[in-house]
């Protein structure tokens, strides 16, 4: 008896476990840039009100980003904050 016919060939995993495994990697990596994105709106938060107006936004539009559920970007609602008060102010 050989070696090869001793043990048999590495089993692949299986589509399904592999599918589950890619999106639990991907379900944590999206939470961490959530909560890395998080922090930085914190930062916005500590900017004074004459910064902020430079980059388009209000305090109430950073509260309003951070007062979001923790599982939900807060980045994307001061991101679309600052582009309809940039609409606005280009109309």
């Amino acid at each position: 008896m050989t070696i090869a016919t001793r043990f048999p060939p590495a089993r692949r995993p299986e589509p399904v476990a592999a599918g589950i495994t890619g999106l639990a990697v991907q379900s944590v990596l999206m939470l961490v840039r959530s909560v890395m994105n998080r922090r930085a709106v914190y930062q916005l938060d500590e900017m004074p009100d004459y910064l902020l107006k430079d980059v388009g936004l209000t305090r109430d539009d950073v509260h309003s980003a951070l007062a979001a559920d923790w599982r939900e970007d807060p980045s994307v609602a001061v991101s679309v904050a600052a582009a309809r008060r940039r609409r606005r102010i280009n109309a």
